[in-house]
């Protein structure tokens, strides 16, 4: 008997600093929300630099995964001059909010001249809502530039 009771107060001991744990750290697990989207890019090569077209490649697919997270958050009947926003304000960023990536498979295609890659793309999502909302083209701000 006194084994289950040492059991049950060690269980219920560490339930509280569960419960603890969980409620000081859930500020912080909003914050650390993210999207991951598997993306397909490209780039050209250009005088047989096949480097410089991995690197164009991958800077296209961080870019196209952007894309997907902000169209999630931004409402549907923005103006062009608010997409306009968009694309000098944060898509130029782009690798300032993706999080990680990974290389999931690439190839140069010399016949066509282009270097394929396909990504797994991490998204910072909190990032991206803040530069939205910033631009007043958040779903909540109603696609109003502030």
């Amino acid at each position: 008997m006194g084994l289950e009771k040492a059991l049950m107060k060690m269980t219920r001991s560490t339930l509280c600093v569960l419960l603890m744990v969980l409620a000081t750290g859930s500020s912080s697990l909003a914050q650390d929300v993210s999207s991951v989207h598997i993306v397909r890019g490209r780039g050209a090569i250009l005088r047989d630099d096949q480097s410089k077209a991995r690197e164009r490649a991958i800077a296209s697919s961080l870019r196209y995964a952007l894309e997907r997270s902000v169209a999630s958050l931004v409402d549907p009947g923005a103006s062009v001059s608010h997409l306009q926003a968009l694309k000098q304000r944060i898509y130029r960023r782009a690798p300032q909010y993706v999080r990680s990536y990974r290389v999931l498979w690439e190839y140069p295609d010399l016949q066509q001249q282009v270097y394929r890659v396909e990504l797994e793309v991490e998204v910072a999502i909190k990032a991206v809502a803040q530069a939205i909302s910033r631009l007043g083209l958040s779903r909540s701000d109603r696609g109003t530039l502030n």
